[in-house]
Parts: structure tokens; C-alpha cells; sequence
């Protein structure tokens, strides 16, 4: 019976430490202030899901329908922000996957949008996708486009009244 244990003991710890292989690790330093950020395969297999999902109207993460009168759109088993996410089909036909959150002061949505972006850019940049950011005094927008026949990925956070919210999109490409 001893002889059983120690290899079981063995093989489960070389288990544990093959399995954070595939995590990559990266550390930007801004004004006197350094953060680490981790992304592991699974964050990037959802925003890939996502992606590879458009090309079905993302039928595979909806859930029961809205009732609206004036829109076609269902609520989300997927979230990248939030607890309610939704796909819209516009008149096209055209499904858009979209999450929007409230965010209560400027320096959480600050923090919440550029560790989202840097997610977003660690697992799009890689494979050729092109950013664009636009920040103003209220607004920051980070657009990540592959070409024309790829959905565009938008992550917009803007000021509301006395709040403020953001936003992330998967919308049809710019080609079409």
C-alpha cells in the first residue's frame, strides 16, 4: 500500500504545476505605480468563444428572450462585464453581443476599462488584431479591429449624469 501513495503524491503535484503553464504574465508600470496582470488560456477562450460565436448570431450563449416590441434580443449565459448581457439582432439581421455596467466613481471605471483593454490586447493582439483608443475628459474608447469581415470589438466607458457606465460590444464588421 505505501508503494502506492508516494507516486500518487508525485504525480498529482507535477499535475498542479503543468496546469499554470500556459498563463502569461506581464507587468506595465505607469507614474510611480507598477501592476500585474495575469491572463490565463481561459480568459482569452471566452473572448475567442465570443468572437467564433458571432458567425451563428451567438445562438450558443442566449438564453430566453426579451420582451420588447421593438427589438429581437435575448439575454446571455456569457459575461464579459456585468450580469446582463444581451445579443440584438438589428433590421439586417445582424447580431451584436453587449454588456453595460454601471460603475459608481471615475477611478473604479478608470481601473475597470484598462484592465479590460489589457485583457482584450493580450488576447487579440497576438493573432493580428489592430487597436484604437480615444480618451476624453469623460470618455475612454478602445476598439479592436481584425478586418472587414470580422466582428469589431468595442470597450467604451463614458460619464453619465453623476455616474458612470461601461460598455463592451461585439458588433458586425465595418465591411459590411
Amino acid at each position: 500500500m505505501k508503494n502506492y501513495i508516494i507516486p500518487s503524491i508525485v504525480a498529482f503535484i507535477l499535475a498542479g504545476c503543468t496546469s499554470k503553464t500556459n498563463q502569461t504574465t506581464t507587468t506595465t508600470t505607469t507614474k510611480n505605480q507598477s501592476v500585474k496582470t495575469t491572463v490565463t488560456p481561459d480568459e482569452c477562450s471566452t473572448i475567442n468563444n465570443l468572437i467564433s460565436s458571432y458567425d451563428s448570431g451567438f445562438n450558443s450563449i442566449k438564453t430566453d428572450k426579451v420582451n420588447n416590441q421593438f427589438t429581437n434580443q435575448w439575454r446571455t449565459n456569457t459575461h464579459i462585464i456585468g450580469a446582463n448581457c444581451t445579443v440584438t439582432l438589428n433590421k439586417s439581421e445582424q447580431a451584436s453581443y453587449q454588456c453595460q455596467t454601471p460603475v459608481k466613481t471615475q477611478t473604479q471605471t478608470i481601473k475597470s476599462h484598462q484592465k479590460l483593454a489589457k485583457q482584450l490586447r493580450q488576447c487579440l493582439t497576438k493573432t493580428g488584431w489592430l487597436e484604437s483608443q480615444k480618451e476624453t475628459a469623460s470618455s475612454i474608447y478602445s476598439t479592436f479591429v481584425l478586418d472587414t469581415k470580422t466582428p469589431v470589438i468595442t470597450l467604451a466607458t463614458n460619464q453619465e449624469g453623476i455616474g458612470f457606465s461601461t460598455r463592451f460590444e461585439i458588433a458586425p464588421p465595418l465591411g459590411l
